[in-house]
């Protein structure tokens, strides 16, 4: 575990300082070409470029706060300063966006003489060189190591090479047909900058708000729980994720009832002890079930037909029978947060389709909801 947060921190560190290096670098660049030039697109773009660097210095000083330790105030650690880094890279893209937006609507109005050298192509074609670079370094750095910030970061970059192109064949075609389009290209490319920000916004707030696990997460876990022996099913299984490599999980077990004793307690606990290794805080809640009564058995398919048959995206767990008078069938159903049944509603649906004169059955029904 300590490995992977060592190698997380390393390619976070390095595709930091060099989108530090690189984006300053450029920054200076288009500045100076921009006044010589005379040209709203590349100075705004310039600007760009200067807050890419602080957003990767913000990259660094988030993945230097996510490998913190847990501490008394803060026990499920810092590593979700990253999505909130990502948050602030997003926003100042965003802001920048709206920027660039005013300056270049001005510009549309403003016939004042562009001048377009040959320097002004070639630090434009170094940019675009530079970004696509810069762009491939995020890429496969957030692959590796699965990370929010630098995905955000690849995306801002593919943006900035949209723009430099953009800029780049502007300045062709002003050149060639002698007309200025400069402020009308800045508008373009600001409302595209606004429009990928408000989607990164999105994207990278979800995780703190708090999301539905990957699908692919789920079934690891659910793949592992299911391959010890005496485990017979599982339900109710909760992720709290504060950062990559950091979930808090909390999963309903089933087992045999007749092994329900200090024996299979043992068994549980090394269960957690093996998904701590892998970085999963695991909490197991046991739940006896009898295994092998025919009568049990015969009622809970009957009791899953009719659910299934009621909407198929509907489930049950927990399913316990008490024998009396009349024989009560205990369970939860699971209801999709799209779905609007009622315990009432599906307590009557059942009712209809199963009672008879012969067999009363009551149900006692909680609705659950599914949180992976």
């Amino acid at each position: 575990m300590k490995d992977k947060i060592n190698k997380r921190y390393k390619y976070g560190l390095f595709a930091g300082w060099f989108g530090v290096i690189t984006n300053f670098i450029l920054g200076i660049l288009k500045i100076i070409i921009g006044i010589m030039s005379n040209s709203i697109s590349i100075i705004a773009d310039s600007l760009n470029n200067i807050t890419d660097s602080l957003s990767s210095v913000l990259t660094i000083v988030g993945f230097n706060l996510s490998i913190k330790e847990p501490t008394k105030n803060h026990p499920y650690g810092y590593a979700r300063y990253e999505y909130i880094c990502g948050f602030i890279i997003s926003l100042s893209m965003m802001l920048m966006g709206f920027m660039f937006l005013k300056e270049s609507i001005v510009k549309i109005f403003d016939d004042s003489l562009l001048i377009i050298s040959v320097g002004t192509y070639i630090v434009l074609i170094i940019a675009i060189i530079v970004k696509f670079i810069q762009m491939k370094i995020y890429i496969d750095c957030s692959i590796k190591i699965n990370s929010n910030t630098l995905k955000t970061n690849a995306i801002d970059t593919r943006n900035d090479i949209i723009s430099s192109f953009g800029i780049l064949l502007s300045m062709i075609i002003m050149n060639v047909f002698n007309i200025n389009i400069d402020g009308y290209i800045g508008v373009v490319i600001s409302i595209f900058t606004i429009y990928s920000s408000i989607k990164m916004i999105k994207e990278v707030l979800g995780p703190i708000v708090g999301l539905m696990p990957d699908e692919e997460r789920v079934n690891e876990i659910k793949e592992k729980l299911l391959s010890y022996d005496f485990v017979e099913g599982i339900h109710d299984l909760i992720i709290h994720n504060y950062g990559v490599n950091n979930d808090f999980v909390t999963v309903h077990v089933e087992i045999d009832s007749k092994m329900y004793d200090i024996t299979s307690h043992n068994l549980v606990d090394n269960i957690e002890n093996d998904f701590k290794k892998e970085g999963i805080h695991l909490t197991i809640h046991l739940d006896p079930v009898i295994i092998g009564d025919a009568i049990i058995d015969e009622l809970k398919k009957r009791v899953e037909k009719e659910i299934k048959s009621m909407d198929e995206d509907l489930d049950i767990h927990d399913f316990r029978v008490i024998k009396g008078d009349y024989t009560s069938l205990l369970f939860d159903c699971v209801v999709p947060y799209d779905k609007q049944y009622t315990k009432e509603y599906i307590i009557k649906r059942l009712s209809k389709k199963m009672n008879t004169k012969k067999n009363k059955y009551y149900f006692i029904i909680e609705i659950d909801r599914p949180f992976s």
